[in-house]
């Protein structure tokens, strides 16, 4: 049964005391050093021996997070909004330039950066627009992984308001990288808050099953590949859906994930089970869903039993027949990320994914797109509605990928094990493309364009405050205040004094907010300053004193 647990305990705190206030014997504020952006040849982005080369921010508030330099090109007519993405490297033998989760303005100046790495689809929005991801432990076969963890929820203040979890104790842990029992089974695929109050996630289950009909052993082991909703109020799980149980409607053949021989990828033993279904996404759709397969390239609706009402398959059509009058039809593999819109109950609905078109044993075949698809249920045809493509950057990403619709008709694409990102307008055309590290070194499972009303947040927590002392006798006082949304502060207050008794008095000087960090030099003599983040002139957060 899964858990909710509730708590009222800050995610970190860092408040400090009110010691006083003093005058500034200051000059204009600088902006944190940043690397400048990778200008490697384009080649070299394809290139893992040039992964240490991408350059990542540092900041003397915070040294311990390191989000990536954004390298970025934009229309006027792009979307102005902020990056939501969780970098996370393939290989992890730089463990000073580990990202984490980011909510990133479209200057590359991190918003709000996780204090937690292993984290994964980050998302703002769903019920009452919270800050959700996951977090946990990563396993799998070289092709496909899967995670077991939690998922937690974070307000506007950046209070934690509940982790949820999964242990109905009937989960084998089944995985080579992850051989042992664990406290939490929700999968990183899909972790969804609803509209109607409730939390979408997978699972996996090491499964022993009769494979002998697909040239595996009799006495096999497959993953079962499962589908959770839990209320959110209670933790209560109010659906499960299991592939296994529905072998019937889904037969094993129909899966793609076989070596190029056609025999199937492990399934001999519990720690290696055969990954056949792979559900890596679930949308809600009345009292229904629909699921993505990845390993089944198919878009399948099941009803509120857990019955197959429909299944879309991207290689055979399925239950529908494609009809596309052009010579590039909406045919899809190992696809990412499916979304609907239901424009009639029952006669039509249109689907949107991240079209992979590739996998770790079938690279290079055709290149990564976006695509919607409309349905008509009552003819059973399916129709190319948007094939997003850029011709000049063709892109061929073997996992993850996001498909989001924005205002005005324009779609953001992220594109998984590529890190990189592009905006298409109504007519297909890229205004906006960015890049945050270099091929297959580094991905973002998951990353969204939202506008920056959608996420207005003020930390709970104070700002921090560094030191640095220069050897003229000047002192450059760094701040930040990770979270904080552009409407929430726009300047800092600063008092300073040479004098550590000085009684408090009033904040006198103020100096521009500069991205994620900005900073102020105090004049040689300088024993404390107190600084608040403010709307104006006014404080908008808790004062933080700083001895020097």
């Amino acid at each position: 049964m899964s858990t909710l647990l509730s708590t009222s305990i800050a995610f970190f705190l860092l408040s400090q005391s009110l010691a006083g206030a003093y005058d500034v014997h200051s000059k204009a504020p600088r902006a944190s050093p940043r690397e400048p952006p990778y200008t490697g040849k384009p080649e070299d982005f394809t290139t893992a021996a040039n992964a240490p080369l991408w350059p990542y921010q540092r900041f003397v508030t915070e040294p311990d997070f390191h989000p990536p330099v954004l390298q970025i090109t934009k229309q006027p007519t792009a979307t102005d909004g902020l990056l939501v993405f969780a970098p996370l490297p393939f290989i992890l033998n730089y463990p000073d330039r580990f990202a984490g989760g980011l909510i990133m303005d479209q200057l590359g100046n991190p918003i709000w950066h996780s204090p937690v790495e292993a984290l994964g689809n980050l998302e703002v929005g769903g019920f009452e627009g919270v800050l959700k991801f996951w977090t946990g432990g990563i396993g799998g076969n070289f092709i496909d992984a899967h995670g077991f963890g939690s998922v937690t929820v974070l307000d506007k203040h950046y209070n934690q308001s509940a982790v949820f979890t999964l242990n109905d104790g009937t989960f084998k842990s089944g995985d080579s990288l992850q051989n042992k029992p664990q406290p939490s089974y929700i999968d990183i695929h899909e972790n969804l808050l609803t509209t109607r109050g409730t939390l979408l996630v997978t699972a996996y289950n090491s499964t022993p099953y009769d494979l002998s009909s697909v040239g595996g052993p009799k006495d096999g082991w497959l993953l079962d590949s499962l589908v959770y909703e839990i209320e959110l109020k209670t933790g209560k799980t109010i659906f499960r859906w299991s592939s296994v149980e529905h072998v019937d409607e889904l037969p094993l053949n129909g899966s793609h994930q076989l070596h190029p021989d056609g025999t199937i990828i492990d399934g001999g033993n519990a720690t290696h089970p055969w990954d056949y279904f792979l559900t890596n996404s679930v949308y809600p759709d009345g009292d229904g869903y629909i699921l993505s397969s990845r390993h089944y390239w198919s878009a399948i609706r099941i009803d509120s039993k857990g019955n197959v009402t429909w299944n879309l398959n991207g290689k055979t059509g399925g239950d529908f027949k494609f009809i596309d009058q052009n010579t590039e039809p909406s045919t899809f593999s190992w696809q990412h990320h499916i979304r609907a819109n239901r424009a009639t109950e029952n006669k039509d609905i249109t689907i949107t994914m991240f079209n992979n078109n590739n996998h770790g044993l079938d690279n290079g075949t055709a290149p990564s797109t976006g695509l919607e698809i409309y349905l008509d249920l009552q003819k059973k045809t399916a129709r190319t509605v948007k094939r997003l493509i850029d011709p000049q950057d063709q892109l061929y990403a073997d996992s993850q990928g996001t498909y989001e619709d924005l205002t005005d008709n324009h779609t953001f694409i992220g594109y998984g094990q590529i890190p990189k990102f592009k905006e298409f307008d109504e007519n297909g055309k890229v205004v906006m493309d960015a890049r945050f590290g270099v091929d297959n070194q580094v991905s973002s499972y998951r990353s969204f364009l939202i506008n920056a009303s959608t996420w207005s947040a003020a930390p709970h927590y104070a700002p921090k405050i560094a030191a640095t002392h220069l050897e003229n006798g000047t002192v450059v006082v760094s701040m930040s205040w990770n979270g904080a949304t552009p409407d929430a502060y726009d300047s800092w207050l600063i008092n300073a004094t040479p004098a550590r008794d000085r009684p408090a008095g009033s904040a006198r000087e103020t100096v521009p907010r500069t991205g994620f960090e900005s900073n102020v030099t105090l004049a040689a003599g300088t024993q404390s300053v107190v600084v608040w983040a403010s709307k104006g002139s006014k404080p908008a957060s808790k004062p933080v004193t700083l001895r020097l």
